[in-house]
């Protein structure tokens, strides 16, 4: 199952947030569809209004993101997303537009962006059209997932393997894990008080748990890279809030 899926996507995504001063940059919010009442107030510590999009800090490859589409007006939308402060930025044609906290939703005329991250990575980066039809972001150059494509395409059998991989990693976490998890809680008072307690078959030493908990989080980050999803096989790595 592919990270393409959205059946239902919150109307007032990313409201709560953005980058626009009253009486800056309404021209560049007025091409996007973006009314005043869009708008919000500008912070300080987010991008101004028709800023310059910045270099991709490749340092930070793993606390930042970047995805760019071309729009039919052939004015190109990118989108900035900094996983730590849980925010997304859309640039166009290379200025800044809009600032909004994830899930996000970016107004594109009667076009729109959707824009939300899981625990390791993209969950959700695509351009739905009015019609209904949509398209997913391409990474742009520098970032993790523009990395992991051009890995695949330049060595394919060594990214068809490391898949494979974090499949079987996240296959062996739920059935180690999850007795194990099952078990500490129905010994919790609240549970054992009422109902019977699970004594899990599976008991690892700290160091094993350790050791399959980090294999997890590559397995997850190599999952988000390549917008494969799962919902049995990665829930976990989805997070509550997902």
């Amino acid at each position: 199952m592919s990270m393409l899926e959205n059946s239902s996507w919150p109307e007032d995504a990313g409201q709560n947030r953005s980058a626009h001063r009253p009486g800056e940059g309404s021209d560049v919010l007025g091409d996007l569809g973006l009314g005043d009442d869009q708008a919000g107030v500008w912070s300080t510590d987010e991008p101004a209004p028709g800023a310059s999009l910045p270099p991709f800090p490749r340092s930070l490859s793993m606390e930042r993101t970047r995805f760019t589409v071309d729009l039919p007006d052939r004015s190109t939308a990118t989108v900035d997303v900094d996983h730590l402060a849980g925010r997304a930025s859309l640039y166009r044609d290379d200025r800044h537009v809009r600032t909004c906290d994830m899930p996000a939703r970016f107004a594109l005329g009667p076009d729109h962006l959707e824009v939300a991250a899981s625990r390791y990575g993209m969950k959700r980066i695509h351009l739905v059209h009015a019609d209904g039809r949509e398209r997913r972001l391409d990474p742009a150059p520098g970032t993790p997932e523009h990395w992991r494509a051009q890995l695949s395409r330049e060595h394919p059998g060594l990214g068809r393997a490391l898949a494979v991989c974090a499949v079987l990693v996240l296959a062996i976490n739920l059935i180690l894990l999850a007795p194990q998890a099952l078990d500490l809680l129905t010994h919790q008072a609240f549970w054992a008080d009422h109902f019977s307690s699970f004594d899990s078959p599976v008991s690892l030493p700290a160091w094993a748990n350790t050791a399959l908990t980090l294999a997890t989080c590559l397995a997850g980050t190599e999952r988000a890279l390549t917008f494969r999803h799962h919902r049995l096989l990665d829930v976990e790595t989805d997070g509550i809030a997902d």
